[in-house]
């Protein structure tokens, strides 16, 4: 029998995620913002989520009112004995007349186990954490299956200001249709995310990052030395790139002081800014991350 999960993502990436899962040979049964609810026919890897439960109750969405979540949280931990010290994180779409923490504190007040509220900070280690959810439609309680959420990489050991979460630097991966044999370029590397996930994706093509700080290149080297850093291949069959948000792309140039042109580009562009006329946007990916509103753009040469 397939096992149910909320497979979460990052704001605009929801979409994306439930491809990739379908094409594994899952269902997705409903998308919301930030959520899939996914029935497994197995295992479930993904590298575009950032995090996945197992789905252990569900009840009506228990609407604004704190009396409707009480009630909501007694029918929903009715069978619930986790017989371990956990902690909640909990999330809702619209408006309520409580907040995140409030849901957290209710279940764990059900619950005959040690909790560790969140409203004091992180719960610690060994601690198992529930997740709940209201997407306006129901409420759901999951647990993860795995020790860590899933963003986090076992490869990242370094990181430099402006690292992309990796997530997203997958969803980058997988839009620009690597190809074995393929020729891969990152013009502004910093610490190598992009290129990182593109070749764990696909392994077979050869990948090439560069960057102006050097510290960029070492944070790099780290998580994964054997990626060609510091060098820029001439014909690049595809280019991804995270260049600095609010810092306008480059005006049209040589290749040798500029970007050199490719098969397509996947690029993570801040709000005002925008590719030079060389690029032709032919899809674009609207994204919230921590807070700020950037943009996937897929573009190739030409008009």
């Amino acid at each position: 029998m397939p096992s149910e999960f909320l497979v979460r993502t990052v704001t605009g990436l929801e979409d994306l995620t439930a491809a990739e899962i379908t094409e594994a040979g899952h269902r997705v049964v409903d998308v919301t913002k930030r959520q899939l609810v996914v029935e497994a026919a197995g295992p479930i890897a993904t590298r575009l989520a950032d995090d996945l439960f197992a789905v252990r109750a569900s009840v009506p969405d228990p609407g604004r009112t704190k009396a409707g979540l009480r009630q909501a949280v007694a029918r929903l931990t009715a069978h619930l004995d986790p017989g371990v010290p956990i902690s909640v994180t909990a999330s809702f779409t619209g408006t309520r007349n409580f907040s995140r923490h409030d849901i957290e504190d209710a279940i764990g007040e059900r619950l005959c186990v040690p909790y560790f509220s969140r409203r004091h900070g992180a719960p610690p280690p060994g601690t198992t954490d529930l997740r709940v959810t209201l997407d306006g439609k129901t409420m759901w309680l999951g647990v993860r299956p795995q020790p860590t959420p899933l963003h986090r990489r076992a490869w990242r050991k370094a990181t430099v200001v402006g690292s992309l979460h990796p997530p997203v630097a997958a969803a980058m991966a997988r839009l620009a249709g690597i190809r074995p044999g393929h020729v891969v370029f990152d013009p502004c590397c910093g610490a190598g995310t992009l290129l990182v996930e593109a070749r764990i994706q696909e392994p077979g093509a050869r990948y090439h990052g560069t960057d102006v700080d050097p510290a960029a290149i070492r944070a790099a080297r780290l998580n994964d030395p054997d990626i060609a850093w510091r060098t820029e291949p001439g014909e690049p069959d595809r280019m991804l790139a995270n260049p600095p948000w609010g810092v306008r792309l480059p005006a049209d140039a040589v290749p040798s002081a500029g970007w050199p042109e490719a098969g397509r580009l996947v690029a993570i562009l801040g709000e005002g800014q925008r590719l030079d006329r060389r690029w032709r946007k032919v899809a674009e990916y609207p994204l919230t991350v921590a807070g700020r509103h950037p943009r996937i753009v897929v573009a190739l040469i030409g008009k």
